[in-house]
């Protein structure tokens, strides 16, 4: 039997990081002057270890996950009203390391707030929300005790006039020939006008919706010109639609841009060829009668479904019926959102003003107004549609080449890299879509408060007196029954709350505006498990969760919850046999220090030591 010790360094006096050196405190090699005989059929064991693991933040999946909630506060004891059912919101599943990390994160405090800012910032979908967020590090009066991390939400209500760029608007329609996806064969887009180009002899309907930003949910407006000089579909005569919409990246079964949950049914809404989906809009129909309507669940799916304005007695049209657009005046169409309101008008050019088409009141027909804004369509963007007329079914096509035009779009200016086609770039649907995980989506579209003539009774959620989306944040730490469902959260002690369910901010300086502080100062030791490698001897060593070979030596199961100079003796020798025939000649020990993924442990800093025995196997075991 013979002892072999190794080292990185002398002492514990140089504890600077030479990241181009081979005598890390986490990874180094020690050269022998002359050659070290190992016998055939031995056998290495860990006799014992120091190291000093210098107390950075380890982070990774298995400790840092968490979910952020964005709605109304639910009611904890799981019976009182509001609970998740009750409300157009659904936890967002959040990493502090960020979603798409699978590395372990070694990092200072500061650092690991910053990361933690990214990660919320990652999994934020409101649009008024998205980027606002910041992580800051507690400390004490004197600024040099750690007590955690203070996160602020915030938002935003910034109203800033964007209308999309020239040839912004994408085919929104099929993917059928003729249609390609960025409208060159039906439409075209500059200066805000969007123009069917599909000529007499196609009978394409021009449909396009911009994917730059999403519309702002605080006095958010789109503005479009329907009859004027650049707008001249209703003027024409022919059937358009303005609308409203989340992001489709996908077509369903059928090559039209639905959602694979939605349908398309046989709908008395008169829109033929303009049979789109849209979450809100505002059209003029086959038939000339002015018609509105959204996207709801009803039966089976979501579909479209007409909104009975007439029936509303805010509504300047109300009685009678679907109004005839037929030699009215009427210029543009203006949605507005507060929160999860949206309103929808129409400029009557005859008198000057804006007549209300449809909004909500509580004490009008459920059916007379637009369903609440919901987490599916927190990222609503513009949708234009124009048609054509036929003398004749089949006939000749006339009024080919009629417009529309954006003139206002309050958009989420603030989000600069916004994009509905990458994963967390764009809104909370678009992500899920991208990630294959729609079955939660349609949780939340089918929820009773947003089916077709719901019964129960809901008030849309407006803004506070902030001027701001009047949400609760909450932050779900661990697992619960209430916020359902949230079956991965873990992150409870790394962020250092006593509490699974953190919906009561620490202060509020002004509504919107909500801090939430560490009830205690995380402990900076890593919960994660130190190993030892020896990395160029042939000792057999299966790691199932990497699920192949390693050089794992030993597991140092002592120092998994300590910081500082620590050493590790092993009560029980652990042989390894080292699988050789024959005898070895050795130059060099090559050491690392590792987490189980077999990344490298580098929270290791100074002087690391590691002693090794070797021995011949016994003869019992051979």
């Amino acid at each position: 039997m013979s002892l072999v010790i190794c080292s990185n360094q002398d002492s514990d006096a140089t504890s600077e990081r030479q990241k181009s050196s081979i005598y890390e405190a986490w990874s180094f090699k020690n050269q022998l002057t002359s050659t070290y005989k190992i016998p055939a059929e031995s056998q290495v064991a860990l006799q014992s270890c120091k190291v000093n693991i210098d107390g950075r933040v380890v982070a990774s999946q298995a400790n840092s996950k968490f979910y952020q909630y964005f709605g109304t506060k639910l009611d904890l004891d799981g019976t009182t009203s509001p609970q998740i059912d009750n409300t157009t919101s659904y936890p967002v599943l959040t990493s502090a390391v960020g979603m798409t990390e699978r590395n372990i994160k070694e990092l200072s405090s500061e650092d690991f707030a910053n990361t933690l800012q990214s990660g919320l910032r990652e999994t934020t979908f409101h649009p008024n929300q998205k980027k606002q967020t910041t992580v800051d590090v507690l400390r004490n009066a004197s600024n040099l005790d750690f007590l955690g991390y203070k996160i602020t939400y915030n938002q935003t209500n910034a109203s800033t006039n964007n209308v999309p760029a020239d040839n912004a608007l994408t085919q929104y329609y099929s993917t059928e020939a003729g249609y390609e996806p960025d409208g060159d064969g039906n439409f075209s887009y500059t200066g805000g006008v969007f123009t069917r180009t599909g000529g007499t002899a196609e009978p394409l309907s021009a449909v396009g919706i911009s994917p730059e930003l999403p519309m702002s949910l605080t006095n958010g407006e789109l503005v479009v010109n329907i009859s004027g000089t650049s707008g001249r579909a209703n003027a024409s005569g022919v059937p358009w639609v303005v609308g409203l919409s989340r992001y489709l990246n996908n077509t369903n079964d059928d090559g039209y841009y639905y959602p694979p949950y939605a349908d398309y049914p046989e709908a008395d809404l008169g829109l033929e060829d303009l049979d789109i989906f849209c979450d809100f809009a505002v059209a003029r129909n086959a038939a000339d009668e002015l018609i509105c309507f959204h996207s709801m669940w009803k039966g089976d799916y979501i579909e479209p479904v007409e909104v009975d304005y007439w029936r509303n007695a805010s509504s300047y049209f109300a009685g009678g019926d679907r109004f005839d657009m037929n030699g009215s005046d009427l210029e543009e169409v203006r949605f507005t959102a507060n929160g999860e309101n949206m309103k929808a008008e129409i400029y009557d050019n005859a008198s000057g003003a804006w007549r209300v088409i449809t909004e909500y009141k509580s004490t009008e027909p459920v059916t007379s107004y637009f369903k609440p804004i919901a987490q599916t369509n927190w990222c609503l963007h513009p949708v234009l549609a124009v048609g054509f007329t036929q003398t004749t079914p089949g006939g000749p096509i006339t009024n080919a080449s009629c417009s529309l035009r954006i003139t206002k779009f309050n958009a989420a200016s603030w989000v600069t890299d916004y994009d509905p086609t990458t994963m967390f770039k764009g809104g909370w649907y678009e992500t899920l879509e991208l990630a294959n995980k729609l079955s939660l989506c349609r949780q939340v579209d089918k929820r009773a408060i947003l089916t077709y003539n719901n019964t129960e009774s809901y008030t849309p959620i407006g803004l506070n007196a902030s001027n701001k989306v009047d949400y609760d944040n909450v932050l779900v730490l661990l697992p619960s029954e209430i916020y359902t469902q949230t079956p991965e959260a873990n992150a409870k002690e790394l962020l250092g709350y006593n509490r699974s369910i953190v919906d009561t901010p620490t202060s509020e300086p002004f509504p919107g505006n909500q801090i939430f502080q560490s009830d205690f100062a995380p402990s900076i030791v890593s919960s994660l498990s130190l190993f030892v490698r020896l990395d160029n001897f042939n000792q057999s060593v299966k790691n199932a969760r990497v699920g192949n070979q390693s050089k794992i030596l030993a597991h140092l199961t002592e120092l998994e919850t300590t910081t500082g100079r620590q050493t590790y003796e092993p009560s029980n020798l652990v042989w390894l046999d080292l699988g050789n025939p024959s005898e070895i000649s050795v130059t060099e020990f090559g050491i690392s220090f590792c987490y189980v993924n077999e990344q490298y442990a580098t929270v290791l800093t100074g002087q690391s030591i590691v002693c090794l025995y070797f021995r011949k196997k016994p003869k019992d075991l051979m």
